[in-house]
């Protein structure tokens, strides 16, 4: 029987992206099973964040896209950081859970819990959410499915008893095949946490007079943030069409942000300024005729997209590349844009 739930967040710092409705989902689904939840998030979580989730201990740095460190020292960093902050707590029948583990933190893992007693390991679920591996060429691919060989070995090494207890997991099908044949075991597909009833509690609003296209989540390339000026001039050369977009920069270049707080300036432009809360960012949803998503191909062709999970939950319809998991639902009719009633995308929705 699971005696308590403990959630490694070690990213989790901000309101934008995919962490922070993930760790809502989490808590939610597990408040309603009656199963204590204990978070560990990063140390640099702000206010907002530490405020929505007062479970939540913000102890947690992150050593895994350091450059400067070998893989074996980054693995290290890693284990030392379960060891002071994780380890104290855990007991035999806990289970932990990693939501987005890249190579580093599956090693990690495997090594800390084959470290421990009998008596005192986990449950451990360690969900892979992208392959950055598949994106930077051949060379930086070679390296990184170089790691995923070390991971396999400590896997091996680690033996039955410790397989037993750990689940590697993945959220499409596609990434699940890959990494089955990267680790050596096999790797579940798994549902995304969200917290659905949090994000369907609103009506949509469509009593604007022209129809408005939105571009939610924080901008950064991979998610063709720096074409918005372009989609944006092009549809007003069709017709009447109002926009909006968050202004919270994730990595683009300064000079391109500072294009997009411009086009605010334009009548019929709005930015959503900064990291907002689950509540104005629903409504923000809401308001949408259509959503837009021009994301890059080649990282989310396995990729799930928590943005596109839900606004098919809230209700507008969503248009996004094709060759991509995300337009493989559309297809199948598991993205019908009709909230929670009408959508298949999330198999249950919650983690359960």
């Amino acid at each position: 029987m699971l005696k308590r739930l403990i959630c490694i967040h070690h990213r989790l710092a901000g309101m934008t992206g995919h962490r922070f409705t993930e760790a809502l989902g989490i808590v939610a689904a597990a408040e309603r099973r009656d199963v204590p939840c204990v978070l560990f998030i990063s140390a640099h979580a702000d206010q907002a964040v530490r405020d929505a989730l007062p479970q939540a201990r913000a102890v947690l740095h992150d050593p895994v896209f350091r450059g400067d460190l070998s893989f074996d020292e980054r693995t290290g960093a890693f284990v030392s950081l379960l060891r002071e902050t994780v380890e104290p707590e855990v007991e035999a029948n806990d289970a932990v859970l990693l939501t987005v583990a890249t190579q580093c933190e599956a090693r990690a893992l495997t090594v800390w819990r084959a470290s421990l007693p009998e008596e005192k390991r986990p449950w451990v679920l360690c969900l892979f959410v992208s392959d950055r591996w598949n994106r930077y060429g051949s060379a930086e691919r070679e390296r990184q499915v170089g790691e995923f060989r070390t991971v396999a070995a400590d896997i091996a090494e680690a033996g039955a008893a410790v397989q037993r207890k750990i689940v590697f997991a993945s959220l499409t099908t596609g990434l699940c095949e890959e990494l089955t044949g990267l680790l050596g075991v096999a790797v579940v597909q798994s549902p995304m946490a969200i917290d659905v009833e949090t994000i369907c509690a609103v009506p949509l609003s469509l009593e604007h007079r022209r129809p408005v296209v939105g571009f939610p989540g924080g901008t950064r390339a991979e998610k063709g943030s720096h074409r918005i000026p372009e989609i944006i001039a092009e549809c007003r050369r069709r017709g009447e069409v109002n926009f909006v977009f968050q202004l919270t920069n994730e990595l683009l270049p300064q000079e391109v942000f500072d294009e997009l707080r411009r086009l605010t300036a334009q009548p019929g432009v709005r930015g959503v300024e900064g990291p907002i809360g689950i509540p104005a960012y629903r409504e923000m949803l809401a308001g949408m005729d259509i959503v837009l998503l021009p994301y890059e191909r080649v990282p989310y062709r396995w990729r799930i997209s928590s943005i596109m999970i839900e606004a098919v939950l809230v209700g507008p319809p969503v248009v996004v590349p094709d060759q991509t998991w995300m337009s493989d639902r559309i297809a199948q009719g598991a993205a019908v844009g009709a909230g929670q009633r009408g959508s298949r995308l999330l198999a249950g929705a919650a983690w359960v």
